[in-house]
């Protein structure tokens, strides 16, 4: 008989009842798995800063439980839920229905990594075989039976390994992000040169006010993003979320964490006027991609948002010739600025057969629907039509 080996409870070992073998983890470093990077995200130092900086544990609703299949050597960073907060795959209404039939939505078991909706790989080691994948969701269903979890949810993940997920019984959904290409631009000159006449007078007249706005805009990769930058940056994020009546997820000791170990990764870009911080956005690259997390301001500049958290961006991925810009998740008001709609994926088990079936549904169903949305937000991109 097959065991798991959980090393943050009190019973060493859980019986389990499917063909599979796998270890449970509740911190990133106890895994014997190489852990590689694919992206700021998926990166051993992003995930230990999370833990270290109590962004996950304790009462966060993240409890981290890991998922390793030795066997494979494979190591997928899993929490268990206590909310659906920080996801971005939005299955508040599956919740409801549990609730209005009298039962537990809750806890549930989520594969991705935490409060951050940027697709790509959700594994640390060997590739992902056939067998690895029916041996993960093997896993999965045995760990929702053991431990009473209405269900699991692997976000954000690439379209071949939503593939393998769905022949192995899982469910897909799709979503829409929007994000900018390279197609060979000299600067943003050279790039909003494609644009109609009027969207490019629109851009221009865009960045021309909020630039005007403040006395200088700033730049700040590496040793540059000093405790100061940090600090500011850290009063405009909370200010943010509280004029919305809520708190930022994150601790300013994670983004210290971060900006010591991961800082030539990571892009501060600040807003400065009369000697004073007064709006940045943190972004997060890598060789070929940027990638847009975080803004706040302290002040309400108009068109300061778009400038710094979408043309500058732009401005800096040509600069250095990334090929992709991911903004972030949502917003139609990228269109506008020449942001694609891209496709994302997203794979889901359900525990209970009575409502995996109607979830299924659901799912096709909502396929369709994000396919026509796709093709109706293409037709609000800017661009001028190729002949």
């Amino acid at each position: 008989m097959n065991v798991t080996k959980c090393d943050f409870v009190t019973s060493s070992k859980n019986a389990l009842t499917n063909n599979c073998s796998y270890l449970l983890h509740s911190n990133i470093n106890h895994s014997e798995i190489t852990l590689n990077a694919s992206s700021p995200f998926h990166n051993p130092l992003f995930l230990q800063a999370l833990e270290q900086q109590a962004c996950v544990g304790a009462n966060s609703g993240w409890q981290p439980h890991h998922i390793e299949l030795p066997d494979h050597q494979l190591l997928f960073p899993s929490y268990l839920k206590s909310h659906s907060y920080g996801e971005y795959v939005f299955d508040w209404a599956w919740a409801d229905a549990y609730q209005r039939y009298g039962l537990q939505y809750y806890p549930k078991l989520v594969t991705m990594q935490p409060f951050t909706p940027i697709g790509g790989q959700k594994h640390f080691g060997n590739a992902l075989t056939d067998s690895a994948v029916s041996q993960l969701t093997d896993s999965v269903v045995d760990i929702c039976q053991q431990q009473s979890l209405s269900s699991w949810h692997c976000n954000f993940i690439e379209q071949y390994f939503a593939e393998q997920l769905q022949s192995n019984g899982m469910m897909t959904r799709h979503g829409v992000q929007f994000e900018w290409h390279n197609q060979g631009y000299a600067s943003f000159e050279d790039y909003v040169s494609r644009f109609t006449s009027r969207k490019r007078k629109t851009t221009n007249k865009e960045r021309r006010v909020a630039i005007s706005s403040v006395d200088e805009i700033v730049w700040r990769t590496g040793d540059d993003i000093n405790y100061q930058a940090l600090e500011a940056f850290y009063l405009c994020y909370q200010t943010t979320y509280m004029k919305r009546g809520q708190k930022g997820y994150l601790s300013f000791g994670f983004f210290q964490q971060l900006a010591k170990q991961m800082g030539d990764n990571m892009l501060l870009v600040t807003a400065e006027k009369d000697q004073k911080i007064v709006a940045s956005a943190l972004f997060f690259f890598d060789q070929d991609n940027l990638y847009g997390r975080y803004w706040g301001c302290l002040q309400e500049l108009d068109m300061l948002h778009f400038e710094l958290c979408f043309y500058q961006g732009i401005e800096f991925a040509i600069t250095k010739g990334m090929q992709r810009f991911n903004p972030g998740t949502q917003g139609e008001h990228k269109l506008y600025r020449g942001f694609e709609p891209v496709t994302t994926y997203s794979s889901h088990y359900v525990a209970r057969s009575d409502f995996s079936a109607a979830i299924k549904d659901f799912c096709l169903e909502e396929q369709r629907q994000i396919a026509q949305y796709a093709e109706q937000c293409k037709k609000l991109l800017p661009y001028k039509i190729q002949a």
